[in-house]
């Protein structure tokens, strides 16, 4: 972990715009979880496409676009 996400209180910084993930690792059992958790490679969720059909996606594009334009 580099030293650039580390702050002066030893907080680790993570980037995100949507809320405040600062969080203190304050004893060994807690270092030793985050770093198991961190080197473990993220398992890939497979999306089957054929649950949505074509006109579904259509309608929930629609959708989308009427809420984000109010």
């Amino acid at each position: 972990m580099s030293k650039a996400n580390i702050n002066s209180k030893g907080w680790i910084r993570m980037a995100t715009s949507s809320f405040n993930k600062d969080f203190t690792l304050n004893n060994k059992k807690a270092v030793e979880s985050f770093e198991r958790i961190i080197s473990t490679p993220k398992k890939s969720v497979k999306i089957n496409r054929n649950l949505v059909s074509p006109d579904k996606e259509r309608r929930g594009e629609q959708k989308l676009k009427q809420m984000l334009s109010r």
